[in-house]
């Protein structure tokens, strides 16, 4: 009967109980690496062959998978592959044990996405050191940056510190742009990226009729113009500033330094776009399908869950509410009469305050 022992530290501090999948073959060295973990503080979840690994990775989803190379059936590459390919493991770190030394073995690791490597016999210092630097890198990217102004410095930080580029400084003061005026006009050549200290700005784009569709409202302690610098080019549509404005430009070089030299940086960006494509299809959906009613209760109940934590909803023109519902200034101000004279709504000047948002999401379809 084993002993139940008290976690030791080894010199590796660890805030909370993190899960480890060990996924190795050889049963002595699985139960020896297993011993190690728990003793230090890990919750440990192990599988003798790459098939069982994967089945217990997409199970569990733990903090870090540390995975043999050579293993019969499926290999080390293998595994990686498959975890890779799905969005639920894709982004959890993985390690690599192998007794092929050499850096031939270890580039085609880094190569497959392995995030790092470590080649038997190891030091239990090794081992958690090495477990416990991809944790703290796997916590950088899951930072939500987009939550308050004080996550821009916390932003450069960590990426400075993750990718080795000493010396960014964006200096103390951020720009002040005052209501109405322009950061960038469409057509311009992209050279920033931008972060909203305060304020609020919006993104817009004109069609062939002069028409303005808002695309989105960035508020303070948000990104934009990002896509357009990683896609190169031009800003695909204007942005002006909706109330003043405190905003701070990120130079094109350094943010692209920023996510080529660095997997967990990047993958921040990539979830942001991965949501902003997901809330433009949804639009267009509604824009495709939904009458003017429809589409300006989804409005109004988005800008509402927007600005639900932030100082203070902006006071929107009417012009401007048309423009992010997408149509003319006439119909929305009809679609809000009516939805005052239901008691869902009321005005009070350019302010709309929703006074029934069950009624309002049940007609929102939501």
């Amino acid at each position: 009967m084993r002993t139940a022992r008290a976690p030791v530290c080894l010199g590796i501090q660890i805030c909370d109980l993190k899960k480890i999948l060990l996924i190795e073959d050889n049963a002595f060295l699985r139960r020896t690496t297993a011993d190690i973990l728990e003793l230090a503080g890990y919750e440990v979840s192990q599988a003798c062959d790459g098939k069982e690994g994967i089945e217990v990775a997409k199970r569990e989803l733990p903090d870090v998978i540390v995975c043999d190379v050579e293993m019969p059936e499926l290999d080390g590459y293998g595994v990686l592959h498959y975890l890779g390919s799905n969005p639920q493991t894709a982004p959890i770190p993985f390690i690599f044990l192998t007794s092929r030394d050499g850096a031939g073995e270890m580039r085609r690791g880094m190569s497959s996405g392995a995030d790092d490597y470590l080649f038997k016999p190891f030091s239990e210092q090794d081992l958690l050191a090495t477990i416990q630097v991809r944790l703290r890198k796997s916590a950088i990217t899951h930072r939500e940056y987009g939550q308050a102004p004080t996550r821009l410095k916390e932003f450069i930080e960590d990426a400075s510190q993750q990718s080795g580029i000493p010396g960014i400084e964006l200096g103390d003061k951020p720009k002040t742009y005052e209501s109405k005026r322009m950061v960038y006009t469409e057509g311009d050549k992209a050279l920033n990226v931008y972060y909203v200290v305060s304020g609020v700005v919006k993104v817009l784009r004109t069609d062939s009729y002069g028409k303005e569709l808002i695309v989105e409202l960035v508020k303070s302690g948000e990104f934009f113009g990002y896509m357009e610098v990683l896609k190169g080019g031009e800003y695909g549509g204007a942005a002006e500033v909706l109330e003043t404005a405190e905003i701070h430009a990120i130079p094109k070089q350094i943010f692209l330094d920023l996510m080529h030299r660095n997997r967990d940086v990047a993958m921040r960006f990539v979830r942001m776009l991965a949501g902003e494509v997901e809330a433009n299809q949804e639009r267009l959906l509604a824009l495709a399908y939904a009458s003017v009613r429809e589409r300006t209760a989804i409005a109004l109940l988005d800008l509402q869950k927007q600005f639900a934590d932030a100082p203070g909803s902006p006071i929107m023109s009417r012009e401007d509410l048309a423009g992010v519902v997408g149509t003319a200034k006439e119909s929305l101000i009809r679609a809000l009469s009516d939805f005052k004279s239901d008691g869902w709504v009321e005005l009070d000047g350019r302010e709309v305050h929703i006074l029934d948002q069950v009624a309002l999401r049940r007609f929102a379809g939501r």
